[in-house]
C-alpha cells in the first residue's frame, strides 16, 4: 500500500528547529490514476512528467471526513490555495500559473460537467479537465529517491515568503502526467493541519516521503493535527531534520 509522511520544522535564523507536524498524509487518487496511466502506456511518455514537480499551500481545509470511505481522496484541489500576491513580493519560490488538472463528471442535465469531488470516477462519466491556477515549483535538487520503492520531497517557505496567512493545508502535485503541450499538475498527495501562522521570524521547511514506505511507530490517523516535540519524534525523523531539512 503507498504511504505518505510529512514532517514540518520552523527554522528560525539563529539555526533553532520546531517540529509543527509529524504525521501521516492522505494519498490521492490522483497518484492511482497516473499508476494506471504509466501501466497501461497511457498519458507523458517521459517518466519526469510522473514525478512531483508543484506544489501548493492555503489557509484553509478540505473537508474530506464528510465523504464516505471509499470516495475520501476523491479531490484534486486544495480548499484556499495562495494567490500569486499571497505568496509575497520578495519570494525566492518559482511560481508558476499552470493548468490544474482533476478529472469531471457529468451533473444534471448530462451535458454540464463539473469537477469531481467526493465522488467516485468508476461511478460516473468522467473527462479530464483544468483551470488555472499558481503553483509553486519544486527544485529538483529537492528531490530524491531514497529507497527502491519511495521518494522524498522538500518545499522550503523561506522568510520572505507567505508571511502572515496562516497555513494549514499543503498539497503535491505531479508535472504533467496527462502528457499536454503545457503542465498541467495533478495533486498526488494532501495533507491539513492546525494552522501555522507564518512570519519572517522562521523559514517553513516541509519534508514530504511517498510510496511504499510500511509502518513506523508513529503512524497516526490522516486526519489527525500536528503538534509534538523533539522527544516526541523517533530517531529515524530526527536523523532526517538534521539533515535534509536542517539545509534548505
Amino acid at each position: 500500500m503507498v504511504n505518505g509522511h510529512l514532517t514540518i520544522c520552523k527554522i528560525y535564523k539563529d539555526g533553532t528547529k520546531e517540529i509543527v507536524l509529524d504525521k501521516s498524509n492522505m494519498i490521492t487518487k490522483g497518484l492511482g490514476s497516473s499508476l494506471i496511466d504509466i501501466l497501461e502506456g497511457r498519458g507523458a511518455v517521459y517518466h519526469e512528467d510522473f514525478v512531483p514537480y508543484y506544489f501548493q499551500v492555503g489557509t484553509s481545509s478540505v473537508d474530506t471526513l464528510k465523504f464516505i470511505s471509499d470516495t475520501s481522496a476523491y479531490f484534486y484541489q486544495l480548499s484556499s490555495p495562495l494567490s500569486w500576491s499571497e505568496y509575497g513580493d520578495d519570494t525566492d519560490l518559482i511560481l508558476d500559473e499552470r493548468y490544474r488538472g482533476f478529472y469531471a463528471s457529468t451533473v444534471d442535465d448530462g451535458l454540464t460537467y463539473g469537477e469531481l469531488y467526493g465522488t467516485s470516477g468508476a461511478l460516473s462519466a468522467v473527462v479530464f479537465s483544468g483551470t488555472n491556477q499558481y503553483f509553486g515549483e519544486v527544485p529538483p535538487t529537492k528531490i530524491s529517491k531514497v529507497y527502491l520503492d519511495s521518494f522524498e520531497a522538500v518545499i522550503v517557505l523561506d522568510e520572505k515568503t507567505a508571511n502572515d496567512k496562516n497555513i494549514s493545508e499543503i498539497g503535491l502535485f505531479s508535472k504533467n502526467p496527462r502528457g499536454f503541450r503545457g503542465d498541467s499538475p495533478l495533486l498526488i498527495a494532501y495533507k491539513s493541519f492546525t494552522p501555522v501562522p507564518k512570519s519572517s521570524a522562521f523559514s517553513l521547511v516541509m519534508h514530504w516521503r511517498i510510496g511504499f514506505l510500511g509502518l513506523t511507530t508513529n503512524v497516526d490517523e490522516v486526519f489527525g493535527d500536528g503538534g509534538g516535540s523533539v522527544g516526541d519524534v523517533p530517531d529515524d525523523t530526527l536523523r532526517i531534520i538534521s539533515g535534509p531539512l536542517g539545509d534548505p
